[in-house]
C-alpha cells in the first residue's frame, strides 16, 4: 500500500467518524460494518475454494466425451469415404452413357426449337399473308422484329432477316398506299399553314394510326442494304413516316424546278429556294404537331421529326444548288448565259439569305445548303469572284468624281454624319463588311479564315491604290491649294482621311468577337501544323536511331505529344473561350468598342495613338502589319501637306529673320501688335491650316497641328532665337509675336493658347530673354562656371527643350548683358 492510499482511508475515516472525540458513536457503526464486510468476503473465499474441484472434474469428463465422439465422427467420415469410391467406380461406366444420351436429348431439344422456330417464322408470314388487318399485321411483323434482334448468326439469322426485309416491304407498300389516300384527303401539301383549314377528325384519326404503324414497321438499321441509300442522298434518312411525307413535295420540286420548264431557270435560283422555304413555314407546325407526338408515345428517342422533314427538304433544295452551279461552268463555255459569274454571284447571294432565312424559322443552324458553297472548287470559284468583284467595285469607287467627298456632304447626307470619311472610303468599309456578313455564316473556321485572308489582300490593294493616289496628290498641289475655303475637298486631304478611317475601322473590328475569334483560330492552326510537322520530323529521325532501355526516349516523346495534341474541336472551342475571355477584358477597359459609330469619338485610344513592337501588333489582332501600314500612309499623306503648309510660310519669313531685334524701341505693351514681316506669312499658314481642319478628321487635325508648331518652333528657335541679338524693346516684340500670334495659330478653336504647350522652344526662349538683368546675370554664370550641373539648373527654372549651350548662347546674345569680352563684329551692331 503506497502513501496516495493510506492518506485516502485516512481522509475518509476522519470524515465518517468527525472531529468530535466525546461522540465516537459513528466510529462503532464503521467497525460493525467493515467487520459484517469482512465476514462476507471471508465466506466467499472459502465457498469458492470448495467448489473449485468439482467444476474442474466435471470440465475434464466433458472433454473427454467430446474427444471421444470427435473420434468416432472421423471413423464414421473414412468409411463412408471408402463406400462412396467404391460407388462411384462401380457406376463410372453407366454415368458415362447415361451423359452422352442426356446430350442427345439436349442436342435433339435445340434441332426441334430451331425447327419450331423456322415453323413459327413460317407460320406468322402465313397468318400474315391471310390477314387483312392492319393493326394485326403490324404486331405479327413486331414478332417478326423481335426473332430478328434474336437470331443474328447462321442461316436462321439470314431467313429472319430476308422474311422480315420481305414484309417490311409489304407492309410499307400497302401502308403506304393507304397513308397517301389519307394525304390527299387532308390535301398535302399545303398551299397555306395547316392552322388555316383544320381537317376532319376522322380524317386525322386514321391519319395518326396509320403514322403509328409506320413507326412501328420501320425497317431496324441492320436490315438496310449497305448499296440502298436514301431517297434524299442524305447520311441517315428520315423516318419512314416523313419520307413519305416528303415523296409529293419532291415530285412537285422536280417537275418545277427540274428540266425545260420556266421555273427551272438556271439563272433563278431564288426561285426554288425561296419554295423551299415557303413549304417549311406551311408544313412543319403541321409535323410538330401531329407527328412528333406519335414518336414520342411510342418512346422513339431518335426520331425528330420537324428535323427530318426540313433537313429533307433543305436536301433537295442542296442538290439542285449543286446541279446549278455546276451547270454554270458548262452554260460558260456554250455562251448560254452572258455573265458566268454575275449568276454565280448572284446565286451566293440567294444562298446566304436562304440560310439566314432558314436559321430564322426554323431556330437550328442547318449547313446542307452551305455545304455546297464550301465544296472545293466551288469555294475557290467563290472567292475569285468575291475578289473580282471587291477589286472592280474598288477601282470604280476611286474613278468616282465624288470619291474625295465626305459622306455627310450633299442633299442625301445623313444627319449627324462625319463630313472627313470620303465616299470612297465608306463604300471600302462597306464592302469589307459585306464580305464579312457573307462568310461569317459559313460553321467551318477554315473557310473563314480563308476569307479573312481575302479581306487582308483586298486592304493591301486598298493601301496601294491610296499610295498611288497620294504620289498623285502630292504633284497636284499648287501655291493657291487650301487657301479658299470655298474649293472643294483635295484629294490628299481625302487620301489621308481614307487611310485614318480604314486603320481606325480595322482597329476596332480587332477588338469584336468575330474578329477575335478568327485571330485564335488562326494562331491555334498555326500551332496545330506546325505540332504536326514538328512530329513528322522526329518520327523520321526516329525511324533511323536506334534506342536502349525499351525504347525510353520516344515513348516519352509520345507521352508529351499526347499531352499536348489539340483537336480541331478543341482549337475551336478554346479559340471561342479565349475571344469571350478577351472580349469581356476589352470592354472592361474600353466600354461599347464594338458599337462603331463614324459619328461618335474614338473610344479606343489605341486608333488614335502612335503605337509600336508588341502593343501595335496586339491591338491590330487579325489584322496583323495592315493598320500599320495604313498608319504609315496617312503619316506620310500628314508630312507632305505640312510640308506644303511651310512652304510659303518660310520663304516669306526672310525678312523677318533679317530684322533688326536689338535695335528696337521699347513700346508699351497694349500698344504692340504682329511684327509686318511676319503678318503676311503666318495669315497665308492660319488660312491654310484653317482649310486643311475643316477637311480633316479631328484628331487628325490635332496631329497636323502638332506637327507644324514642332516644326515651326525649331525653325524660328534656330533660325531667330539662336541667330539675332535682343534689346528689351526686340524681347518685348519677339515675345508678344511668340505668345500672342504664333503660339494661338496652332491652338485648337476650343483651347485657350496659353494652356496649350505647342511651341516650347520659343517659350523657353522667351523666358531667357525676359529674365531679370541680375537673374540672367547670375543663371549665365552658373552656366559658365558649373556645365556639369547646367541641366539640373535648367530643370530648376523649368526650361527642358533648350539645351546649356543654346540657353547660354541665348543669354549672350541680349544686349544688357554684353560686356568688352564680347567680338568687336558683335559691339558694331550697336
Amino acid at each position: 500500500m503506497d502513501e496516495e492510499e493510506k492518506s485516502s482511508i485516512i481522509q475518509s475515516l476522519n470524515l465518517r467518524i468527525g472531529g468530535d472525540i466525546n461522540d465516537l458513536a459513528s466510529a462503532v457503526e464503521l467497525q460493525t460494518e467493515l467487520a459484517i464486510k469482512r465476514d462476507k468476503l471471508q465466506n466467499s473465499l472459502n465457498v469458492a475454494n470448495n467448489e473449485v474441484p468439482t467444476k474442474l472434474s466435471a470440465a475434464l469428463k466433458k472433454a473427454e466425451l467430446n474427444s471421444n465422439q470427435i473420434d468416432k465422427l472421423k471413423s464414421r467420415s473414412d468409411d463412408l469415404k471408402k463406400k462412396v469410391e467404391a460407388f462411384l467406380n462401380k457406376t463410372e461406366p453407366l454415368r458415362c452413357e447415361i451423359d452422352k444420351r442426356f446430350a442427345a436429348i439436349n442436342k435433339l431439344e435445340e434441332v426441334l426449337v430451331y425447327l419450331r422456330s423456322f415453323e413459327k417464322i413460317d407460320d406468322l408470314s402465313r397468318q400474315m399473308k391471310q390477314s387483312n388487318d392492319e393493326e394485326q399485321m403490324v404486331l405479327l411483323y413486331s414478332e417478326l422484329r423481335k426473332m430478328c434482334s434474336m437470331y443474328q448468326k447462321g442461316h436462321r439469322a439470314s431467313y429472319v432477316k430476308e422474311y422480315t426485309h420481305y414484309w417490311h416491304n409489304v407492309l410499307k407498300d400497302k401502308l403506304t398506299k393507304h397513308y397517301e389516300d389519307v394525304l390527299k384527303q387532308l390535301k398535302w401539301p399545303f398551299s397555306a399553314p395547316a392552322e388555316t383549314s383544320p381537317a376532319p377528325k376522322e380524317v386525322m384519326v386514321k391519319f395518326n394510326s396509320l403514322t403509328k404503324y409506320l413507326f412501328l414497321i420501320e425497317e431496324p438499321e441492320d436490315l438496310v442494304n449497305s448499296n440502298v441509300t436514301d431517297e434524299l442522298g442524305q447520311e441517315k434518312g428520315p423516318c419512314l413516316p416523313v419520307r413519305v411525307l416528303l415523296r409529293p413535295l419532291k415530285k412537285r420540286f422536280q417537275f418545277h424546278f427540274t428540266g425545260s420548264r420556266q421555273t427551272a431557270r438556271i439563272d433563278r435560283p431564288e426561285w426554288f429556294l425561296t419554295q423551299t422555304l415557303t413549304w417549311i413555314k406551311h408544313h412543319q407546325g403541321f409535323v410538330k404537331t401531329h407527328v412528333q407526338p406519335i414518336a414520342d408515345k411510342l418512346e422513339l428517342k431518335h426520331v425528330r421529326a420537324v428535323d427530318e422533314f426540313n433537313a429533307g427538304l433543305i436536301a433537295l433544295a442542296a442538290e439542285r444548288l449543286h446541279t446549278v452551279l455546276a451547270l454554270y461552268h458548262t452554260q460558260s463555255s456554250k455562251g448560254e448565259i452572258v455573265d458566268v459569274d454575275a449568276a454565280f454571284a448572284h446565286a451566293v447571294d440567294e444562298t446566304l439569305g436562304f440560310q439566314r432565312e432558314l436559321v430564322e424559322i426554323t431556330g437550328k443552324d442547318i449547313n446542307s445548303v452551305l455545304s455546297v458553297l464550301t465544296k472545293a472548287e466551288t469555294f475557290v470559284r467563290w472567292q475569285t469572284v468575291e475578289k473580282k468583284y471587291a477589286l472592280a467595285k474598288m477601282d470604280e469607287s476611286l474613278e468616282s468624281s465624288q470619291w474625295s467627298e465626305g459622306v455627310g456632304a450633299g442633299a442625301g447626307a445623313a444627319t449627324g454624319s462625319a463630313l472627313w470619311i470620303p465616299r470612297a472610303a465608306d463604300w471600302f468599309v462597306t464592302l469589307l463588311r459585306t464580305i464579312e456578313d457573307r462568310y461569317a455564316l459559313l460553321p467551318q473556321p477554315g473557310h473563314r479564315l480563308q476569307f479573312l485572308e481575302l479581306q487582308l489582300e483586298l486592304v493591301e490593294e486598298w493601301r496601294i491604290r491610296l499610295t498611288q493616289l497620294l504620289s498623285a496628290a502630292i504633284d497636284s498641289l499648287q501655291v493657291d491649294s487650301f487657301l479658299s475655303p470655298d474649293a472643294g475637298s483635295h484629294p490628299l486631304t481625302a487620301v489621308v482621311n481614307a487611310a485614318h478611317h480604314t486603320r481606325t475601322v480595322l482597329l476596332q473590328w480587332a477588338h469584336s468577337l468575330h474578329y477575335l475569334q478568327l485571330h485564335y483560330y488562326r494562331r491555334q492552326f498555326h500551332n496545330f501544323t506546325q505540332q504536326q510537322h514538328q512530329d513528322e520530323e522526329f518520327s523520321d529521325t526516329t525511324s533511323d536511331t536506334d534506342y536502349t532501355d525499351s525504347d525510353e526516349m520516344p515513348c516519352k516523346r509520345n507521352k508529351e505529344i499526347t499531352a499536348e495534341a489539340l483537336s480541331l474541336m478543341e482549337v475551336e472551342l478554346r479559340a471561342k473561350n479565349l475571344a469571350l475571355s478577351e472580349m469581356s477584358r476589352h470592354n472592361s477597359v474600353v466600354p461599347d468598342l464594338n458599337q462603331y459609330d463614324v459619328t461618335s469619338p474614338i473610344v479606343n485610344l489605341a486608333v488614335t495613338e502612335p503605337l509600336t513592337g508588341e502593343d501595335e501588333a496586339e491591338e491590330a489582332g487579325v489584322f496583323a502589319e495592315a493598320p500599320a501600314l495604313l498608319a504609315r500612309l496617312r503619316d506620310s499623306g500628314l508630312a507632305s501637306l505640312a510640308d506644303h503648309i511651310l512652304l510659303e510660310f518660310k520663304a516669306g519669313l526672310k525678312d523677318y529673320k533679317r530684322q533688326k531685334w536689338h535695335g528696337l524701341l521699347i513700346v508699351e505693351e497694349m500698344a504692340l501688335s504682329v511684327s509686318s514681316s511676319l503678318c503676311r506669312p503666318l495669315a497665308a499658314l492660319c488660312a491654310r491650316l484653317s482649310v486643311a481642319a475643316q477637311r480633316l478628321a479631328p484628331t487628325l487635325t490635332t496631329r497636323l497641328r502638332s506637327h507644324l508648331a514642332d516644326i515651326v518652333d525649331q525653325y524660328i528657335f534656330e533660325e531667330i532665337a539662336l541667330e539675332s541679338w535682343f534689346n528689351t524693346g526686340g524681347t518685348m516684340q519677339f515675345t508678344h509675336d511668340v505668345k500672342r500670334n504664333l503660339a494661338p495659330a496652332f491652338a485648337a478653336p476650343n483651347k485657350i493658347a496659353t494652356e496649350v504647350y505647342q511651341l516650347p522652344r520659343l517659350l523657353e526662349a522667351c523666358k531667357l530673354l525676359n529674365m531679370d538683368y541680375d537673374d540672367a546675370r547670375r543663371f549665365r554664370a552658373l552656366l559658365t562656371k558649373q556645365p556639369a550641373a547646367a541641366e539640373e539648373l535648367l530643370e530648376h527654372h523649368s526650361i527642358r527643350y533648350i539645351q546649356p549651350l543654346q540657353a547660354l548662347q541665348i543669354l549672350n546674345q541680349r544686349t544688357d548683358l554684353s560686356d568688352a569680352s564680347s567680338p568687336s563684329s558683335v559691339m558694331e551692331l550697336f
